[in-house]
């Protein structure tokens, strides 16, 4: 049974890893890979090409492998929609590595497992520049930095480890020879920066501010501001060709999660570096299933790490709306009993205990744990208990959550993404 699962566990971390054109920074090399003319453009074939494509990942959408549920459905033509938006945005918007800029995503970017405790940022690179990014470190909880190649991770840093002055700003250089001090390296193929803020008090934290400049020689030629029709018929192919990897590699993964690690979680962590993640950040998935009448109860000691959280996500592994309902919890968040596990409590129904975790009235979907800058890595138990014996199940000194308190907890959950998320774009 034990070898079962291992090779469970990494088949699907193989399916993870197949498709390297999921991550939409990918688009920011697009010119390498996309195809198509001005003729296509100008003479409309290029747009009905495009259309046509989109208007086929209905099929996906309708599939055998999707739930057919009505909110799982919506959220599928929803989650089109918005891997659409997004990447436009990559392919045709701020994507000039010479002249840097950092593009903060908003709550609505979401993609494979998205943190509801997260600010994103990323910014388009070359691997042959040197960047100086400057910042104030400020009071969010967790700061870090990632160097990307397409899919893969070249290097990490956090906050943690960098030297700021006394009134927290730092500099950090990306790229160029090796130095002591704040430094990140650059390696061939290197194309994005990610940028990743997690806040575990919503009530106080707020944003770092930084920004981005080339510092070696850039090129300086002016350039037209006239658009070029093979550039956006070549992007119509990019967006086309990154929604469908996308489409593919996710619904993939989520109909496998389903079909294998329903209300237990593989036991191995599958992906890593490889497929994006973070070095210094152990996680886990896997899909949940709850009946009206049902509580998912989750079991384990809470780890000793920097920042640690478990979330919910709807099929198409996006968080599910975090601001209006308590979906997530994070360490800062969560009660931990006196004998230090961290139970939660997956269900339709408010069940009057402090770590519930709201399935937005959602009948299925996936769920994720992140352990980041960890001392343990505990791996959590889940199993089904009926509702309305819940309490027998939990410990006697579990408190009891009245509606009002449930009501001032989500109010302060709504007013700490929105100051969050209140950005200039």
């Amino acid at each position: 049974m034990a070898s079962s699962r291992q090779e469970q566990d990494a088949a699907l971390g193989a399916q993870l890893i197949a498709n390297d054109k999921w991550l939409v920074t990918n688009l920011v090399a697009a010119e390498r890979w996309a195809t198509g003319t001005a003729e296509e453009l100008l003479d409309g074939s290029a747009w009905r090409g495009f259309a046509e494509r989109l208007g086929g990942l209905d099929t996906r959408i309708q599939g055998a492998l999707a739930p057919s549920d009505p909110a799982t459905r919506a959220d599928g033509y929803r989650y089109l929609c918005m891997l659409v938006r997004n990447a436009f945005d990559v392919a045709i918007e701020d994507i000039d590595p010479d002249r840097p800029r950092i593009t903060w995503l908003t709550r609505r970017n979401k993609i494979g497992w998205d943190c509801p405790d997260a600010l994103y940022g990323n910014v388009a690179i070359r691997d042959d520049a040197v960047y100086r990014v400057t910042g104030v470190r400020g009071s969010v909880h967790f700061l870090g930095l990632q160097v990307m190649a397409g899919i893969r991770t070249i290097a990490n840093g956090h906050a943690d480890e960098w030297t700021a002055d006394a009134g927290g700003r730092f500099e950090l250089i990306v790229g160029g020879p090796q130095r002591a001090g704040n430094w990140l390296p650059l390696a061939p193929g290197a194309d994005t920066i990610w940028m990743r803020q997690f806040f575990y008090d919503w009530d106080r934290e707020t944003p770092a501010p930084l920004w981005i400049d080339r510092i070696d020689d850039a090129p300086s030629a002016s350039r037209s501001g006239l658009l070029d029709p093979a550039f956006m018929a070549r992007r119509l192919d990019a967006v086309a060709t990154n929604v469908e990897a996308n489409v593919e590699l996710w619904l993939g993964t989520a109909a496998a999660l389903r079909s294998r690690f329903c209300n237990v979680f593989p036991t191995e962590v599958f992906g890593g570096t490889a497929m994006g993640a973070q070095a210094h950040q152990a996680a886990g998935t896997c899909a949940w299933r709850v009946a009206p009448d049902e509580a998912l109860l989750l079991e384990v000691a809470a780890p000793r790490a920097k920042y640690w959280s478990v979330d919910l996500c709807n099929f198409w592994l996006e968080s599910l709306d975090y601001a209006h309902h308590q979906s997530s919890l994070n360490g800062h968040q969560a009660v931990v009993d006196d004998d230090g596990i961290f139970r939660a409590v997956v269900a339709h129904r408010d069940p009057g205990v402090p770590n519930w975790l709201d399935t937005v009235d959602h009948v299925e979907g996936s769920m994720i744990y992140r352990w980041n800058l960890a001392e343990t890595t505990p791996y959590p138990a889940l199993r089904i208990v009926p509702l309305a014996d819940l309490r027998q199940h939990l410990p006697a000194t579990t408190p009891v959550v009245t509606a009002a308190e449930r009501a001032a907890v989500i109010e302060r959950r709504r007013e700490g993404v929105r100051r969050r998320f209140a950005r200039p774009a």
